[in-house]
């Protein structure tokens, strides 16, 4: 019986994980049945074929799995998928209410990854000789949801140390503005008004 395992994390897609981590999170499953569990989603292999499997043979796919998992990655801006090219949202700076709401709703959470995934990229619609290019317009997570259960993790896990990295930037740099508002605010001397109430400036 010829197996296709994952030997590289460009092997195993975010659906896959996803499967993965909705089992193992919380579950009673024993070490063995959580590793059957592994096997049979990230090689497709019958659970009932597992059971015959040589154990040396199970250990080293388990490992190969693991090794997988375990890959450093990199940011990678496009990938391709299904015969397209999808982008990485090319100025976080713009995204509309819609993408910042739905960025914050569904943070990172496992479950909620594919939904991410579909704010964070949409298909190219444009691309100019220097490299820069454009998405399609965002019309809910729904829309690709589903497609990008079929992204490479790598892919995946790159964009999330990106936006995660931003995202902490983003949080400090609003944190120092509003305090340099509340300084101002209070280094602020009062003026008097006509009716003799205090006031700050405007």
């Amino acid at each position: 019986m010829k197996i296709v395992v994952p030997e590289n994390i460009s092997d195993i897609t975010l659906g896959q994980f996803q499967k993965f981590l909705l089992i193992s999170e919380g579950s009673n499953l024993t070490d063995y049945q959580l590793n059957t569990e592994k096997i049979y989603i990230f090689t497709g292999l019958n659970p009932l074929h597992i059971e015959y499997i040589s154990q040396t043979d199970r250990d080293e796919l388990i490992q190969t799995i693991d090794n997988a998992l375990g890959q450093s990655v990199e940011f990678k801006s496009t990938f391709e998928l299904n015969g397209n090219t999808f982008g990485f949202h090319p100025n976080l700076d713009k995204i509309t209410s819609g993408e910042y709401v739905d960025l914050m709703n569904y943070n990172s959470e496992p479950e909620n990854l594919h939904k991410l995934m579909a704010i964070l990229f949409r298909p190219v619609v444009s691309k100019d000789i220097t490299g820069n290019y454009k998405i399609a317009k965002y019309n809910g997570s729904e829309e690709y949801a589903e497609t990008m259960k079929d992204t490479p993790l790598n892919i995946v896990n790159g964009a999330l140390v990106f936006f995660l990295s931003l995202s902490r930037e983003l949080k400090k740099a609003i944190q120092k503005f509003s305090q340099g508002l509340e300084v101002a605010k209070e280094e602020q001397p009062l003026t008097t008004g006509t009716t003799g109430d205090g006031m700050l400036p405007l």
